[in-house]
């Protein structure tokens, strides 16, 4: 039957999850605090979703999974998140400290593995929303880009500037104003994220 290739399927779905989150993390790292507070804020709500799961009395009110022990990821959840915002302190405009590809592709996968780990790996496109978009638009980009100039002999561009937050930039936003409004957008996503637990 069809479940000797589950395992393979499902490892070449945690592969793409692994790789996109991670690559959205590090395009999103563009201006100065814009992936540590995204990645914070993700890394409160994993905890909090970690937690539910490995409570049986409110897995069972939200009929979500019960995942024994999951509540103990709490712990690490913590800890990243205190790394991200210990970060931030010195990342935030104007930044003294940068991490480079090393840190934001490592949060990213971070997050991913955190998600599959407490089983909520679906709702990775709605919680890292930011990271999603920031991927869509290099897409965008330079897919449109190759289009037009094998069309027409010319590149021509959807965005000023990508990634997304690079578009803000040259539209004349202000650096502290495009990663306050990132911050926003993905404090919503998170309590969207959130909200779903009770709604499926």
């Amino acid at each position: 039957g069809y479940e000797k290739y589950a395992f393979f399927v499902f490892m070449a779905f945690v592969i793409i999850i692994i790789t996109a989150v991670s690559n959205g993390a590090n395009l999103t790292d563009g201006i100065d605090g814009l992936a540590t507070g995204t990645s914070a804020i993700i890394g409160i709500t994993l905890g909090l979703l970690a937690y539910v799961s490995g409570n049986t009395v409110i897995a069972d009110y939200l009929n979500i999974m019960y995942i024994p022990n999951s509540g103990e990821l709490m712990i690490f959840a913590g800890a990243f998140v205190g790394a991200c915002v210990g970060f931030l302190w010195y990342n935030s405009y104007p930044a003294q400290v940068f991490m480079g590809d090393t840190g934001s592709l490592a949060i990213g996968g971070i997050i991913a593995v955190f998600a599959i780990m407490i089983r909520k790996e679906l709702l990775i496109p709605v919680l890292c929303g930011v990271f999603l978009v920031e991927n869509i638009s290099v897409m965008l980009q330079v897919g449109y880009f190759k289009y037009t100039k094998k069309r027409f002999g010319e590149g021509k561009r959807i965005f000023l500037m990508a990634p997304l937050h690079h578009h803000y930039q040259k539209k004349g936003f202000h650096e502290a104003k495009i990663v306050t409004r990132f911050w926003i957008i993905g404090i919503l996503l998170a309590i969207i994220t959130i909200i779903t637990l009770k709604v499926r």
